[in-house]
């Protein structure tokens, strides 16, 4: 029993630190043209949509200067993608401001695979500044507006807990159509169970060695 309660304890401990963590956030919204507002800007995340006839677009207000990054990614396939955007920033009262142009043809679209869920992707145009504090909208499109995209926003890489990357990851699987088999295959899976092995073999000395360890002896 005592074993057991040890080893529980230490994964526990353990396992947050070995998620290397990010948000995946689904463009959900109904209406057309309806605005996503994104928080923490500077925090990689993924923004996983589908077009269905219209552009979709994120915004982010920040009160401060901050960096931002905004990339746009594909399933991976045998076609090139088409996805383009545009970034702007909103002007007061009224109005916007350009601030960059991801074309779909600007850059090669090339073959990625995403460390923590090992799904494989298209990686296409991005853009990264800092930019002043204020509202900015990230659009993202086709000529005929149709298809899955990933928007990648932020750069900072922060861990968390390990139950919110799996249920990331598990998002990230059901929007790319892959099956969640797959997700055995992963960090998530084998980080934990050689720590659970290592724990496992450590413990099992310390039994076999009981009867020479004085602090050990009574439970030999």
């Amino acid at each position: 029993m005592r074993v057991r309660t040890f080893l529980i304890l230490c994964l526990y401990l353990v396992l947050p630190a070995t998620a290397l963590g990010y948000t995946v956030t689904v463009h959900d919204l109904t209406t057309p043209y309806e605005v996503l507002p994104i928080s923490n800007p500077s925090t990689e995340q993924f923004i996983v949509g589908e077009l269905d006839g219209y552009p979709e677009m994120i915004e982010i207000t920040s009160d401060t200067e901050f960096e931002l990054r905004a990339g746009i990614m594909a399933v991976a396939s045998d076609t090139v993608p088409q996805f383009g955007g545009i970034v702007v920033r909103v002007l007061e009262p009224r109005g916007v401001a350009e601030i960059a142009r991801l074309q779909a043809a600007s850059v090669p679209w090339e073959a990625t695979v995403e460390p923590v869920s090992r799904l494989s992707f298209l990686a296409g145009p991005q853009y990264i500044g800092t930019v002043a504090s204020g509202t900015y909208r990230v659009e993202v499109s086709t000529p005929e507006n149709f298809g899955k995209y990933v928007l990648v926003i932020g750069t900072n890489k922060e861990r968390s807990a390990y139950g919110e990357t799996w249920s990331a990851v598990s998002t990230f699987y059901t929007f790319a159509g892959v099956s969640r088999v797959g997700m055995l295959f992963t960090p998530l899976v084998y980080y934990p169970l050689g720590i659970i092995l290592v724990l496992s073999g450590f413990l099992y000395t310390i039994y076999r060695t009981r009867h020479r360890l004085p602090f050990l002896k009574q439970y030999a």
